[in-house]
């Protein structure tokens, strides 16, 4: 059976998810050369008021993401792999995971629901 041509918003998902790791990968990346010790800078930005908005922000932000993961998923243990995966390289897990999705969906439904959970698909 022939596969549909992908969508445009599910092409363009199949470079932006992968493009929108580059910055974060470089930012770890430039920190991890200069030696920046993550447990000491983590503390010290923890001790400012915008820190600790930044750190709910991302801690939200990752639970909400693997939350539509674990949604999407119909393997219980694929879902729990991908919360490990999201709890060690947090945002770059989850772009990885978008851009995985993408590039096995044909439309953005299937993207945003799974292809378990497709309501229009035939049989």
């Amino acid at each position: 059976m022939d596969r549909p041509t992908a969508s445009l918003g599910v092409r363009i998902l199949r470079v932006v998810a992968p493009l929108g790791a580059l910055p974060l990968i470089a930012a770890i990346a430039v920190a991890f050369a200069q030696g920046a010790p993550l447990g000491a800078e983590g503390a010290r930005i923890a001790t400012f008021a915008w820190g600790v908005v930044t750190f709910v922000d991302l801690g939200l932000a990752l639970v909400l993401g693997w939350a539509w993961i674990a949604w999407r998923e119909a393997s219980p243990v694929r879902a729990l792999l991908w919360l490990l995966l999201t709890t060690v390289t947090g945002s770059i897990a989850l772009l990885g995971y978008l851009a995985g999705a993408a590039w096995r969906a044909s439309d953005l439904a299937e993207v945003l629901v799974g292809p378990h959970r497709r309501m229009d698909r035939d049989g």
